[in-house]
């Protein structure tokens, strides 16, 4: 079966190192740029539905701003849920500790899923998406 491939994006307009959301045929996804090899992943985090787009992205790993989950994006998967804020040692006061608590304990019940990815290639200067 033929794959049918989508303008997504200008390669030229994502810098290496980079990601852009774009959206086709109503998916969000997010185009990345791995010094020179692009990537497309579902826009929303795994973890609690954040958009991916504006946490960071280093080499292959995409880190969530929300809540630090990392997901590998060549192949989707989740490499690690979330990470608890530091405090830098601080001791936040006792209505707010317990709020935390609670919403750690909550937190540890909510499952980090791995996304998904869709293959990219590059024609006449377009990254090209299948969806």
């Amino acid at each position: 079966m033929n794959k049918k491939f989508s303008r997504a994006i200008r390669a030229a307009d994502i810098a290496p190192g980079g990601m852009r959301a774009v959206e086709i045929d109503g998916r969000e996804i997010v185009v990345c740029n791995c010094a020179g090899t692009y990537h497309a992943i579902q826009r929303r985090c795994g973890h609690m539905n954040a958009p991916l787009d504006m946490g960071t992205l280093d080499g292959k790993i995409v880190t969530c701003a929300m809540h630090c989950a990392q997901f590998d994006v060549t192949s989707g998967e989740s490499l690690s849920g979330p990470v608890p804020a530091d405090f830098g040692g601080e001791i936040p006061p006792a209505g707010i500790g317990r709020f935390l608590r609670n919403v750690g304990m909550q937190m540890e019940q909510v499952r980090t899923e791995s996304i998904s990815r869709f293959e990219t290639k590059v024609e006449a200067g377009w990254v090209l998406v299948a969806v």
